[in-house]
């Protein structure tokens, strides 16, 4: 997939290590996902039904995870 390729970029970019995770039925549920792609960060629903390019994965990773 395109996002997980994307997510791989970005750790290398920022010399960081995701836990990257396929979501299943208990997370649609949970967060009321209807269309995936998804990425998620830090249990915060980001993106929904597009592949983000990296710049844009960056800029939430630094916004959310390296404050």
């Amino acid at each position: 997939m395109k996002l997980l390729k994307n997510l791989s970029k970005v750790e290398r970019e920022l010399d960081m290590e995701f836990n990257i995770e396929k979501i299943d039925s208990t997370y649609k549920k949970k967060y009321n996902i209807n269309v995936i792609p998804v990425l998620m960060i830090e249990d915060k629903v980001i993106s929904t039904g597009n592949v983000l390019q990296t710049r844009e994965i960056k800029n939430y990773v630094k916004e959310l995870c390296l404050d």
